[in-house]
């Protein structure tokens, strides 16, 4: 594949185990191997709730920070330009596209059908580990902040264009 398509890299902070309880979201839009738009906000998640434990041990976002947040359905109206009609690559899809699946079908009562790309799949067997630290420290692509949506999306984006380089099998 040339880098001359466009796509999408998402990424997903939860509330929760829940896959519909998304507090954060970040979002990289890629054209011909550039970055021409980027997009990071917080999203109430359902009554407001975020797991003290996610809170304490993964992503920082506390309740108080989502409190005056718009719910997913209000959020996506500022980024479905993203997502409609476009490639999605995460680092682990299976999560993030299962989270995205749930909202838009629970929340705006849409069913997405894009296609999509793993970056951790992409880069299974490449290194010691496949987390998305591990896969930037051997590639060299820029991880500033683990678990800030913004910045996980930066990296997936980094990530898969380095694959396209590198000749990897797209996955």
């Amino acid at each position: 594949m040339k880098r001359d398509f466009a796509f999408t890299a998402l990424d997903f902070e939860t509330a929760s185990n829940n896959p519909n309880s998304v507090c954060q979201v970040g979002l990289v839009r890629v054209e011909s191997g550039v970055t021409v738009e980027e997009y990071c906000a917080l999203i109430q998640p359902p009554d407001n709730f975020i797991d003290a434990g996610f809170s304490s041990n993964i992503h920082g976002i506390f309740p108080e920070h989502t409190a005056n947040a718009p719910c997913f359905a209000q959020s996506y109206r500022y980024w479905r330009h993203f997502i409609e009609d476009r490639i999605i690559v995460a680092h682990n899809i299976q999560f993030d596209y299962r989270c995205l699946y749930a909202c838009l079908k629970e929340f705006c009562g849409i069913t997405p059908q894009n296609k999509t790309y793993c970056t951790m799949n992409t880069w299974a067997g490449a290194f010691h580990r496949k987390s998305l630290d591990v896969c930037c420290a051997g590639t060299g692509v820029v991880l500033d902040r683990h678990h800030n949506a913004l910045s996980d999306a930066r990296a997936c984006a980094g990530l898969f264009l380095a694959a396209i380089e590198h000749g990897r099998k797209l996955k």
